[in-house]
């Protein structure tokens, strides 16, 4: 009996969750900022330095170092600085909506997660993939009917086998849920309070995030340990180098702590821009759901190897990503470097 009212109380949950994706997907018709309100956006950003029609290419700043080329009219995935009439409501209606979604699918994904948890810590104790692959289905169930995510630049994805350190912009509480979208395996490194956060902060720690107290220097030097090590046991990390959200989109002054964990580590890096996570959720701003018609788009850019890694300089290798990743912002974002928020 208290079987079938097991099952029962899963499936009700899956359906309500299923429910409430259908209703978004509805409300995703709706807030649409206008175009003329981007354009206007763009330019005010730019200072008078038109960025329609860019293709970026900059990137190749030191030694070989690359990018992805992106041909598209960036200015659309600029947050607006006006928006419609009747877009906040809305907006609100939509983050409490991709609320209700995040856990009434932790209802299901969680309790599945410490089901298989006792045989994923016996025969895949420092990986834990299979608890990555449930994160990624839940990030990908929680933003289908909200917003789109394409990755461009699969190719440059090294082998699920091999360990390297993701670095990439962060704008938006949106970066985190679109990065998933890899599709590849990997480890945060998140603030404690994190871990915090009902139901979310379990998962987490399942998949053994590693985390780290900002102002905490002892927390700073176990936590770089930690992906040291988890990097030489083959364990892939993504880390936002800025620290904190940019609340304009430009990038934010990079920490040397990711660079210094794959130099020593000796395993490659992954330069990654994430487009348009602000103009969906503006950082600091996480009451509002914005719907735009361009979505996400993750750029993954070429790996630099381990062998450049380990003969650049440090100034020099954070510059080469660093370029990578400003090479696929809207040209008004480049060159505006801003220190963090306290």
């Amino acid at each position: 009996m208290a079987l079938r009212r097991t099952r029962a109380s899963r499936t009700l949950a899956l359906a309500v969750a299923l429910a409430i994706a259908l209703v978004a997907a509805c409300v995703r018709s709706f807030a649409c900022p206008s175009p003329q309100a981007t354009r206007s956006s763009a330019r005010g950003l730019a200072l008078g330095v038109q960025s329609r029609g860019l293709s970026p290419t900059v990137g190749a700043t030191a030694r070989g170092a690359g990018s992805v080329e992106v041909k598209d009219d960036l200015e659309r995935f600029i947050s607006p600085t006006q928006r419609r009439f009747g877009h906040k409501p809305i907006a609100f209606v939509r983050a409490f909506l991709l609320l209700l979604t995040l856990y009434g699918l932790s209802i299901v994904i969680v309790p599945f997660i410490f089901l298989i948890l006792p045989f994923v810590k016996r025969y895949d104790p420092l990986h834990r993939k299979l608890v990555d692959r449930c994160l990624m289905v839940w990030s990908k169930m929680i933003t289908w009917p909200f917003f789109k995510v394409r990755v461009k630049g699969r190719e440059n994805l090294l082998p699920e086998g091999q360990a390297v350190v993701y670095v990439a912009n962060h704008q938006s509480f949106m970066d985190i849920l679109s990065s998933f979208h890899l599709s590849r395996p990997f480890k945060w490194v998140s603030k404690a309070s994190i871990l915090k956060i009902p139901l979310v902060g379990s998962a987490m720690k399942a998949a053994r995030t590693i985390t780290i107290q900002r102002e905490d220097k002892r927390s700073q030097l176990a936590a770089f340990r930690e992906c040291v090590e988890a990097l030489k046991q083959g364990t892939s990390i993504f880390v936002f180098p800025e620290g904190t959200r940019s609340p304009t989109g430009s990038l934010i002054e990079f920490k040397k702590g990711p660079f210094a964990m794959a130099k020593k580590a000796g395993v490659p890096i992954v330069p990654i821009t994430i487009l348009g996570t602000n103009r969906i959720m503006p950082s600091k701003k996480e009451y509002f759901l914005f719907q735009s018609s361009p979505g996400v788009e993750i750029i993954v850019h070429p790996p630099v190897s381990a062998e450049v890694i380990k003969e650049l300089p440090d100034a020099e290798l954070l510059a080469m990503v660093r370029g990578a990743i400003e090479s696929a912002l809207p040209k008004s974002l480049h060159s505006q470097v801003i220190a963090p928020e306290v």
